[in-house]
């Protein structure tokens, strides 16, 4: 049997792949950087400072318990909580 642990970590729980401007929301606990991306607002309730207005690049992966995002521009790949 599977934990959750180990389903988020294969996305076991599904993702949702993110091009486009408008608000994204959900149950996300990492997200994927597709595309070089710059976030215009993310909701994160325990991140300290900000990572809006400059660019991530692509590759790099921020974990967390995120609950929305905008990008400003960019692809991402949001992979959902179990």
């Amino acid at each position: 049997m599977t934990n959750n642990i180990e389903k988020q970590s294969f996305g076991q729980s599904g993702a949702t792949v993110v091009t486009n401007t408008a608000a994204t929301t959900g149950d996300f606990c990492a997200i994927q950087v597709l595309e070089e991306a710059n976030f215009s607002a993310i909701t994160w309730p325990e991140l300290t400072g900000t990572l809006t207005g400059f660019a991530i690049p692509a590759g790099t992966v921020i974990y967390g318990q995120i609950t929305a995002f905008t990008l400003a521009s960019g692809k991402v790949l949001a992979y959902n909580q179990v």
